[in-house]
């Protein structure tokens, strides 16, 4: 094993993209300086109004984070009973189902891409589902078509929602969706900080349906519609300005910040791609939030483990994710569901998501590929 120096400050999985201080500054002291700081102002609807205009496709709602825009989404729709769901996704997806009083099920994914697996859920949906909720994960899309084409199937008096926690999505070069299949009946976002795009703290709803999108607009206000006007129950969803003019702000560095990750990953590709039981599972193709490899148990038992260790004890943070399977949280784990979910299980053992942010030195990703390559030798 080849010995390497220890890196003198800690390498984190991601940095958020926070633009000089001579582009933020006038932004918040604009906002300041009008006296609004909420309530859908000017700068909450010039960034959704720029937002839209990447998409392709659908209608966009801004939320003040993803897990409300979770719970504004599920809640405008008739569901009950049960929801077919992924069990390799961040928690969040799985509370906003319980936090509604429905019932969580889940369905094993795909062995290429982690996503939902459709003849999973085939088998799982029963006259209690009243909806499908698959996450789009590291950017590679869910089986759209195939899912669409389960909910359809069979009589029923009420249909199957389509619906996607697409949290790993937005960044990539527009369009974000390439046509409508992708959003399903709604579709919601997430701008966290730790996300390649970000307001901060903030999310949105996208769907194909213009009366759709104007129920998550009004949600997202206690459901008012006026003054004198309450159509029904909702929430504090709204953005607020702050946030929005980071946001802004943000976004005009996106493209320069998608291109410094493309380069980085087309590095961490040219070194990784060969090596004999490491699999890259994103960050090669045209999105790159993450940059996420799959060490096979098969191969090196513990592997993934013992990798991650290796890179921490060099000053290298990476990430697990997704761990543990949200199947395996004590609430959700004695569900009948949550048993047999044999590629998701294998799955949660073997993924390692690597550093990758448009300031991350291109000589600390071959540092890392290094040591990748040392652990791969062994």
């Amino acid at each position: 094993m080849t010995s390497h120096p220890v890196l003198p400050e800690p390498i984190y999985v991601t940095r958020p993209l926070i633009p000089a201080w001579a582009s933020i500054e006038p932004a918040l002291r604009a906002v300041f300086e009008s006296g609004t700081l909420t309530n859908m102002g000017p700068w909450h609807q010039r960034l959704e109004q720029q937002l839209q205009e990447r998409l392709g496709h659908g209608h966009l709602s801004l939320w003040n984070n993803g897990t409300n825009a979770l719970l504004g989404m599920l809640s405008q729709f008739d569901l009950s009973g049960e929801v077919v769901v992924t069990p390799f996704t961040f928690p969040a997806t799985v509370h906003a189902i319980a936090t509604l009083g429905l019932t969580p099920v889940f369905a094993d994914v795909r062995d290429d891409d982690l996503t939902l697996s459709a003849e999973s859920v085939k088998e799982r949906v029963t006259e209690q589902t009243s909806a499908v909720l698959g996450t789009h994960v590291y950017g590679n899309f869910c089986d759209t078509v195939g899912l669409a084409k389960v909910a359809s199937e069979g009589s029923r008096e009420r249909p199957i929602r389509v619906l996607y926690d697409g949290a790993h999505i937005f960044g990539r070069k527009a369009p974000v969706f390439e046509d409508a299949t992708e959003i399903g009946d709604a579709t919601i976002l997430s701008f966290h900080a730790t996300k390649l795009y970000h307001t901060v703290e903030g999310g949105a709803i996208v769907t194909p349906d213009a009366d759709q999108h104007r129920r998550f607009r009004t949600a997202r206000n206690f459901g008012i519609l006026g003054e004198e006007h309450n159509t029904g129950v909702g929430l504090n969803g709204k953005m607020s300005e702050v946030h929005a003019a980071v946001g802004t702000v943000v976004l005009d560095h996106l493209d320069q910040e998608l291109q410094r990750r493309a380069d980085l990953a087309a590095r961490y590709t040219e070194r990784l791609r060969d090596i004999e039981g490491i699999r890259i599972l994103s960050g090669d193709g045209t999105f790159h939030q993450y940059m996420t490899i799959r060490v096979d148990g098969r191969i090196r038992p513990g592997g993934r483990d013992v990798l991650r260790q290796r890179l921490l004890d060099h000053n290298v943070v990476s990430r697990k994710y997704f761990f543990p399977l949200c199947s395996d949280i004590d609430v959700y784990r004695d569900l009948p569901s949550a048993r047999g979910l044999d590629v998701a299980e294998r799955a949660a053992q073997e993924c390692l998501v690597l550093p990758l942010y448009g300031d991350l030195p291109a000589s600390v990703v071959d540092y890392i590929c290094d040591l990748v390559d040392d652990f791969a030798g062994e």
